[in-house]
């Protein structure tokens, strides 16, 4: 599926600079893209965009819906640009926050003020029905756009954000009761919309500008959804839930060497046999969707559409739990018949990692290689040594949950140290381990390879985007103003012509 050799950066928006808290879809975002350009970077990798949620540790990975926008991405510059808040509202969030880390937390309490008054303004200027594109876009996002809407103004009416705790005719969703909350919340529905709207139209406008440069977006989509979701509500059918809506078995991954308990992650199991019985028809949306972001769509966790662990609700660990086979080939097939070829790169890490490959061979579906994990002690054998990788893989130095490679190389045993000098074949120290490994993922005959600019910038274990388990503690990596320099931009267009990637 990857045709020709090329290579891009990770960086999720909300790891830009900006005056605003969080990096958002403003002018940063377009001066990241003219750094891509300019140094011969084919791809641009961003983490999920969809909301985010403060009850969640504000993780892009758990979302109150699998369509919606992250609105706190808002540029406020555009919003001022457009006549929807004065400039001197937004200079109160403060240049302060500049050079400080981008606490979501913060974020979220100051901008919820600002993004409800422009959406405001945008309904008493009269611009929901002035032939701009909103009806638009409401009508050819109806599928999911109406449930999110009244899901959130209900969640604000009620003043009860966990859906199962409404009253007993909404939990049903019975339909003279939505109807009825729907008339009734009819302007809260509107302001929802109308932000909804302007991210999708600050989106598009940066995709543009990006395809303009010949620059590709990359996204991100999780398997599971979130419990406490509109998706989940809406389509109670496609889970295994019991009669109140709770999850009768929650997602996660059994004990292993890291972990004595596992790790429950708590999403609710789909119902595999609805889904196929309905021909995949709410993943084939969810892809279609996907697709009309991004030229190609990281699927996280795709050892889940294989083989996934249930563990019933009442478990309080991952400890119990049961291996249950998805229909894998029955839903590939279908994706297959919908999109003919699918523009997806397949997050395949794991302990149970080989037994996917054939299937992604069959499928031409690339698959990740992460050169950190190529340096254990089945160093030889390894998927992820750089003498195993094949054509169609995505080569990574790390990933957004791993340290950055200068962190891993300063953390890591005496035994790793040997092993990248003994395969490298020279001392590997704090000031050279980053540009080897970036240079060997250049190198690789993996048709992709991602730099995490962490690594590009060679930054240590302080800035890595996640450590999971950490919950709010992460995701608040920021780039700040003046990092990305012109030295830095030769470099690697240098490096990007010698590898063949350009």
């Amino acid at each position: 599926m990857l045709q020709l050799r090329s290579s891009g950066l990770l960086l999720h928006i909300t790891s830009l600079p900006s005056p605003h808290g969080v990096g958002d879809l403003g002018p940063e975002a377009y001066r990241f893209a003219d750094f891509l350009a300019q140094s011969g970077q084919t791809y641009w990798q961003i983490l999920p965009l969809t909301p985010l949620d403060p009850g969640a540790g504000f993780s892009p990975y758990s979302s109150p819906s699998a369509f919606a926008g992250n609105t706190l991405l808002i540029s406020f510059d555009r919003l001022v640009e457009q006549g929807l808040l004065p400039a001197e509202d937004v200079a109160v969030l403060g240049a302060e926050w500049q050079s400080s880390p981008a606490s979501m937390a913060t974020a979220w309490s100051k901008k919820q003020p600002l993004l409800r008054k422009a959406a405001e303004t945008f309904i008493e200027q009269g611009l929901t029905t002035a032939g701009l594109g909103f009806d638009s876009f409401c009508y050819r996002q109806a599928e999911w756009l109406d449930d999110y809407a009244l899901f959130v103004a209900l969640q604000q009416d009620l003043n009860v954000p966990v859906w199962t705790n409404w009253p007993d005719a909404l939990v049903r969703r019975d339909p003279d009761e939505l109807a009825c909350q729907t008339d009734r919340l009819a302007h809260e529905i509107t302001v929802v919309k109308v932000l909804q709207y302007l991210f999708y139209q600050q989106w598009n406008d940066l995709i543009r500008y990006c395809y303009n440069r010949k620059v590709h977006l990359i996204g991100d989509i999780p398997i599971y959804v979130q419990q406490n979701s509109a998706d989940v509500w809406g389509n109670k059918t496609l889970f295994k839930l019991d009669e109140h809506g709770l999850p009768r078995y929650v997602a996660g991954s059994p004990p292993d060497y890291f972990s004595a308990d596992g790790q429950r992650w708590g999403n609710p199991i789909y119902d595999w046999a609805e889904h196929e019985r309905t021909g995949f028809a709410w993943w084939i949306r969810r892809l279609r969707h996907q697709m009309s972001l991004y030229s190609l769509t990281r699927l996280d966790h795709f050892l889940g559409f294989d083989m996934y662990w249930e563990i019933p609700s009442t478990e309080p660990t991952a400890k119990v739990g049961t291996w249950v086979k998805a229909p894998t080939e029955a839903f590939i097939q279908a994706m297959y018949r919908q999109f003919v070829q699918l523009p997806m790169i397949a997050e395949d890490l794991g302990a149970r990692s080989a037994e996917i490959q054939p299937l992604l061979a069959h499928y031409n579906i690339p698959g990740m290689r992460v050169a950190q994990f190529g340096y254990g002690e089945d160093l030889p054998t390894s998927s992820h040594i750089v003498h195993n990788h094949t054509f169609n893989n995505v080569v990574y130095t790390g990933t957004h949950d791993n340290n950055t490679t200068l962190g891993w190389f300063r953390q890591g045993e005496p035994e790793l140290h040997q092993r990248l000098n003994d395969y490298l074949g020279t001392t590997v120290t704090e000031e050279n381990v980053v540009a080897l490994l970036t240079r060997q993922a250049m190198q690789s005959v993996a048709r992709l390879a991602i730099l995490p600019v962490q690594d590009l910038l060679n930054l240590d274990e302080n800035h890595r985007m996640n450590t999971p388990g950490l919950g709010g503690y992460s995701w608040q990596w920021r780039l700040q103003p003046g990092q990305l320099t012109t030295d830095v931009s030769e470099q690697l267009l240098a490096l990007t012509k010698m590898t063949g990637r350009l």
